[in-house]
């Protein structure tokens, strides 16, 4: 059963401030919801940090985003941190992207909030979460992560990302309306190789929907996270090439991944 359980208050809960509470141990955590009176911008940043690793950075518009695009409904006044990908089609699927904590974790959520005119609200902010019971072993660690490539001419390369034989992507968001196409090449080998235009057809007929000002990379799209998680192993290089209408300058990614961290349990799950 799922339960919902209030989180501890947060401290430092101010305009200009950095809200903090500690997540205690024990739960596996499915998602994460901030209850608040802040709007969107107001929310800078928001990270999740396990023992003193950030494993998700995200900020107020992001998290609006995130839900938009899974077809998620979203309500005025809550925010959702998704750990588990609860649009998964099997139960295995979600339960491998929850946060299973263990009794010596240290875990900690912050919440960077905008500084506001005089004469503002108070801030409101409280912490809920969606928790499943405890699992004997943390098998994976759920990530959302922000990275940037360069976008200097109308081909770009990108050979940077955040890659291990133990880490997989879920989905990578491109900040930037002016992507066309994508290619994806493991090892000087073709795997991926789309457009916008393609991409976002597939989309829609998964119950997925492009946000503005995006290009979405999706493998686990169709729902089943087990099997078609992206692999970032490789033994040369691991290249995204992005197709522009014009330099960007750069282009902000936000990456969501799973980073395997008991491999050795993976073929009893």
């Amino acid at each position: 059963m799922i339960s919902v359980m209030k989180l501890n208050s947060f401290t430092g809960a101010g305009y200009g401030e950095k809200a903090s509470l500690v997540i205690p141990t024990g739960p596996v955590y499915e998602e994460i919801f901030l209850e608040t009176n802040l709007l969107p911008e107001q929310i800078t940043r928001v990270t999740i940090t396990l023992n003193g690793d950030e494993i998700v950075v995200l900020d107020g518009q992001l998290m609006k985003m995130l839900e938009a695009y899974k077809g998620l409904n979203s309500t005025q006044g809550f925010y959702s941190i998704p750990l588990a990908d609860i649009t998964a089609k099997t139960k295995n699927g979600m339960r491998y992207t929850a946060l299973v904590t263990e009794k010596t974790d240290n875990i900690l959520l912050e919440v960077e909030i905008a500084p506001a005119a005089d004469g503002a609200p108070d801030v409101q902010l409280k912490g809920h979460a969606s928790v499943s019971p405890a699992q004997a072993a943390r098998i994976v660690v759920p990530q959302i992560k922000k990275q940037t490539m360069q976008a200097t001419s109308t081909e770009n390369e990108f050979l940077d990302l955040v890659s291990g034989p133990l880490l997989y992507v879920r989905r990578m968001h491109f900040a930037s309306d002016k992507i066309t196409a994508l290619e994806m090449f493991r090892d000087y080998i073709r795997e991926y190789d789309s457009t916008g235009v393609v991409d976002k057809m597939r989309a829609l007929r998964n119950r997925r929907f492009w946000q503005s000002g995006y290009f979405h990379f999706d493998p686990i799209m169709r729902g089943y996270y087990l099997d078609e998680l992206m692999s970032t192993a490789h033994d040369n290089e691991l290249k995204f090439t992005v197709k522009t209408t014009e330099p960007c300058g750069s282009i902000p990614i936000i990456v969501e991944s799973v980073k395997v961290v008991r491999p050795d349990l993976i073929g009893g799950e």
